[in-house]
This record gives C-alpha cells, sequence and structure tokens, in this order.
C-alpha cells in the first residue's frame, strides 16, 4: 500500500521524498514542479508542508555538512 499525499494526482509520499533528497526541493512551489502534487484541489498542502518541515532540515544539514569538509585550512 503506498503512502497517497495527493489524491488528485496520485502523487505518494515516496515521490514526495525523492524530490525533497535528490532534487533539493525545499518549497511547495518545487514540490509542485518536481511531483505534480498540489496542482488540484489544494487540500494536501498540510500535508506536503510537513513533509518539508520534517525532511528539509535533513537535506540543509547534509549540504552544510558537504560544505564544511570541502574548506578545511589545514
Amino acid at each position: 500500500m503506498r503512502d497517497i499525499v495527493c489524491n488528485c494526482q496520485m502523487v505518494d509520499r515516496k515521490s514526495i521524498d525523492k524530490a525533497i533528497h535528490e532534487k533539493n526541493a525545499t518549497t511547495i512551489e518545487e514540490i509542485r514542479r518536481y511531483t505534480g502534487a498540489n496542482t488540484g484541489c489544494g487540500k494536501c498542502i498540510s500535508y506536503i508542508n510537513s513533509i518539508l518541515d520534517t525532511e528539509v532540515p535533513k537535506v540543509t544539514q547534509k549540504i552544510d555538512k558537504t560544505q564544511a569538509s570541502k574548506f578545511k585550512l589545514w
């Protein structure tokens, strides 16, 4: 059973997570562009925002760690 986030466009949680972690989508507009979610009735916006609130900090931490390791002075 898939965890459907957007019933209008049949977008599942895996697709949302993939857009966030692989394409660095951090806004609802980017999620719309990459997945098509939230382009119908709009009822899924709160669910998508809660996913963004949970997953985006993970992405930014990963980016910060990567950038920090690139700029060692010694």
